[in-house]
């Protein structure tokens, strides 16, 4: 008879899941656990803004592309380019607390940054709003330096959440900035946290 898979009460950006953890899975050859989600960061580019998930394991964080927005081609283009443009924004979503990692990161439209490539984690308070940059700083397979740079916005559902407890504007960005730096703790050993973060909260 095998044994129940074990259920770990973790914290989501401070939305509770369950996430259960088989032993025998695939997943777990590599001894890989997810650690939590930071359930929405703002990537700019080129063509607009694109949103992504990120699924922080023990081992790698894997940026999933939720919406991926065609505002440059609006820039361009005009009136005619700024409609084709809205009607071009798409937006998936996935069953982080079921999926499995490699699923995510195998998606052509994901990126994935092992921890073992990290060279700097930052997080500090942009210079105009409540809004919190989040930029990371590493290195590919290739050994090219990357950086990804990003905004840390609380999604609508968690937004409305901590209305409803009274928090301010001020005070949710900060809560939401606290949990993403509370995440990367517990995911990274004590000493790569220590050696490559700068948290500036």
């Amino acid at each position: 008879m095998h044994a129940k898979p074990r259920a770990t009460i973790l914290v989501y950006a401070g939305v509770p899941y369950t996430l259960r953890r088989d032993k025998g899975s695939k997943r777990q050859l590599l001894d890989e656990e997810k650690v939590g989600l930071i359930p929405k960061i703002v990537v700019p580019g080129r063509l607009g803004p694109r949103e992504f998930a990120v699924l922080v394991t023990d081992k790698r964080s894997i940026f999933a592309l939720e919406s991926s927005s065609k505002a440059g081609v609006g820039a361009a283009f005009g009136a005619i380019g700024a409609v084709v443009a809205a009607a071009a924004t798409s937006r998936r979503t996935f069953d982080y607390e079921q999926i499995d990692p490699d699923l995510l990161a195998t998606d052509p439209k994901n990126f994935v940054i092992s921890h073992d490539s990290l060279e700097r984690l930052e997080l500090k308070k942009g210079l105009l709003g409540p809004i919190f940059r989040f930029n990371i700083e590493y290195r590919t397979a290739e050994g090219k330096g990357k950086k990804v740079k990003g905004q840390l916005v609380p999604p609508s559902a968690l937004w409305k959440q901590k209305k409803q407890e009274g928090l301010g504007r001020k005070a949710i960005h900060y809560d939401y900035a606290k949990k993403v730096q509370d995440l990367y703790q517990r995911a990274l050993p004590t000493a790569a946290s220590a050696q490559l973060a700068a948290w500036k909260l």
